[in-house]
């Protein structure tokens, strides 16, 4: 039997409301909740996203205002002749149970009915039985919602199903009243079985403990039984992974260049990846220029990975870059690809010119971020200073762009020579 109401849009007086409603027969629930819709900031399931202001707490009236709705209907539902109307549904609302009157057996019973409704997300005990799976989902949405990068909510996504996955190892799901070191050991012995190596371990962590945190900063507006245990030192576990650069040679990049593949996909992902190693362009903002960012033979773009540090890259157009752009019209959004098959791609190109250029060493494991591992060490290796290569990359230190540098045994060599052969 339907005993659960929903929430449904109503129009009046050229206005939309949020209300909930249920029909059982010929009786009907139209229950106001007093909120107005707010196009484009609801979710499918007709609540606030985080884009309304005070969202939390007008999800949390609607919610609190639905259970009491849903009570009622249950409460109707288990008498002889179940009669649904507004009038009895509010004012069971303002005044609960106790309209049946405390002690008696009728009392005690529908008490016991409508506790089933209105403690939500608690047990018997008012402890949370939420798992931390399901409060993970919450923030995906609420990143999703505050218009997050797919690529940044797909990091979570996949942290989550390896706690999904250790939760189904372990035959038991994670509360957050688990998280402490013997949680994180457990976790931290589930990841190593998997064969999980110490960079992604971290990582995993590193995502983990982003969403903790922003539980615990409103743990008490939540009531939630999250202890600060994840901030302490030995909690996260793994080590940080450094990748090393995987450039081409300036002799590959131009052989590269040069090539026309019989495959419009592999033509296609040439001039994207050729693209990338002579702008040093990341694979996110490969596809974004358009003619009002070049300015004076220059690209001028902020790019999507530094975005909150309103860092501008100014990119000087070279013969390379001038060419690709200019057929382009200046205009790349065409080149726009998901990263895994054009990852994939950029594979398959790889092992095509490998067969057709033995000589000169292609190798087959290069990705998208290898195009700008090519950019900056072939800016190193030709004597441009550093100031300009995070000028034109977008990076505020050479810390961080040099791990995008790898020089050959040949520069090395020559460098050795500027030294001491004079």
């Amino acid at each position: 039997m339907n005993t659960q109401s929903k929430l449904k849009i109503n129009r009046s007086g050229g206005h939309d409301y949020l209300i909930i409603y249920f029909k059982k027969g010929r009786d009907m629930l139209r229950i106001p909740t007093g909120e107005e819709v707010i196009k484009g900031k609801m979710t499918a399931n007709l609540l606030f996203t985080a884009k309304v202001e005070d969202y939390q707490s007008k999800n949390k009236k609607i919610l609190n205002l639905k259970s009491k709705v849903d009570a009622y209907i249950l409460i109707q539902s288990r008498s002889s002749h179940p009669r649904y109307t507004n009038k009895d549904c509010i004012k069971f609302i303002q005044h609960g149970i106790n309209q049946f009157g405390r002690g008696n057996d009728k009392y005690n019973r529908i008490t016991a009915l409508a506790d089933k409704f209105t403690k939500n997300d608690k047990d018997d005990a008012g402890e949370d039985k939420k798992t931390l799976v399901q409060y993970i989902e919450e923030y995906i949405q609420y990143r999703k919602d505050r218009n997050t990068t797919r690529n940044t909510a797909k990091e979570f996504t996949t942290m989550m199903n390896r706690i999904k996955k250790f939760d189904l190892d372990k035959k038991k799901t994670t509360l957050l009243s688990d998280i402490n070191f013997t949680w994180s050991d457990a976790f931290e012995k589930f990841l190593l079985k998997k064969n999980y190596n110490s960079g992604t371990i971290e990582k995993t962590y590193t995502i983990l403990i982003t969403v903790l945190n922003h539980l615990y900063i409103r743990k008490e507006e939540l009531n939630l039984s999250l202890s600060d245990k994840f901030r302490l030192k030995g909690f996260k576990r793994g080590e940080k992974s450094r990748n090393m650069a995987n450039p081409l040679t300036f002799e590959q990049f131009k052989t590269l260049y040069h090539f026309k593949f019989e495959e419009d996909y592999l033509e296609k992902t040439r001039i994207r990846f050729c693209l990338q190693c002579s702008t040093g362009l990341r694979y996110s903002d490969m596809h974004r220029i358009i003619p009002d960012m070049i300015h004076d033979d220059r690209i001028m773009i902020k790019p999507v990975k530094t975005e909150k540090h309103n860092i501008t890259a100014e990119i000087d157009l070279n013969p390379y870059s001038r060419e690709i752009l200019s057929n382009l019209d200046f205009d790349t959004s065409d080149l726009k690809i998901e990263n895994a098959p054009y990852n994939r791609n950029i594979k398959t190109m790889f092992q095509k010119i490998q067969k057709e250029k033995p000589d000169l060493k292609f190798r087959t494991d290069y990705g998208s971020h290898c195009a700008r591992d090519t950019f900056i060490s072939i800016c190193v290796q030709s004597g441009i200073d550093f100031k300009t290569i995070l000028t034109w990359t977008g990076q505020k230190s050479y810390s961080i762009m040099d791990r995008y540098i790898s020089t050959t045994d040949e520069f090395k060599a020559g460098q050795m020579g500027k030294a001491f052969d004079r």
